[in-house]
């Protein structure tokens, strides 16, 4: 009897020391489960580029500079990427060094630290252009325009700040309102008013 007592408490321990084991067992592998399918929060970290964004220079290629030259602007990029060490250099000309004041923003506080802006001028009429008007054709090739004072610069932020571009956050990509401008751009053609008629693009 005390035989059969004793093989029933070990059979019973076994299954309980078993029991504990799957159930501790279930709780990592839920937990494991738990991280696979929950999606990242936050921002994702990306490293700082050391040029221009390639779809956003697409956009400006294809779409902001031949829009405008269909409106008789002759554009050409004064800047584009500029690395940190460049911005604050830049940053120090008439503060610590002598000059005049270029940039407001210092290292890592500029969208061309970024390559998502550039800065325009006219090759033959100077910054004596209608920068209103320009400003909307940069609208409609999804770029937004330098505020009051900044006319010339032309950038792609899609609502983040500059604080969301130093944490790693990127905006979406551009997309060009219209294929015949991919077609323009292959054939190395000028975009016409015409192409732009045909695309539903407004007057501007």
């Amino acid at each position: 009897m005390a035989y059969r007592s004793i093989s029933r408490n070990l059979l019973a321990r076994r299954r309980y020391l078993i029991g504990m084991l799957l159930f501790i067992f279930c709780i990592v592998e839920g937990i494991l489960l738990v991280k696979i399918f929950t999606p990242l929060t936050g921002p994702i970290v990306v490293p700082l580029p050391t040029g221009m964004d390639s779809n956003f220079v697409n956009q400006v290629d294809k779409c902001f500079i031949p829009t405008a030259a269909a409106y008789g602007y002759t554009l050409r990029i004064t800047a584009g990427f500029r690395s940190l060490q460049d911005q604050a250099v830049m940053y120090t000309q008439g503060r610590s060094v002598n000059g005049h004041i270029v940039t407001d923003a210092p290292a890592s506080r500029s969208i061309h630290n970024y390559g998502f802006a550039v800065d325009v001028v006219d090759r033959w009429r100077g910054y004596n252009i209608d920068w209103v008007k320009l400003g909307q054709i940069g609208l409609y090739c999804g770029l937004e325009q330098g505020s009051d004072g900044d006319s010339p610069h032309f950038e792609h932020r899609a609502g983040l700040t500059t604080p969301d571009f130093v944490a790693g956050k990127r905006p979406p990509l551009l997309t060009l309102p219209c294929a015949v401008m991919d077609e323009r751009s292959a054939a190395n053609k000028p975009l016409t008013l015409l192409d732009l008629k045909s695309c539903g693009a407004p007057k501007f």
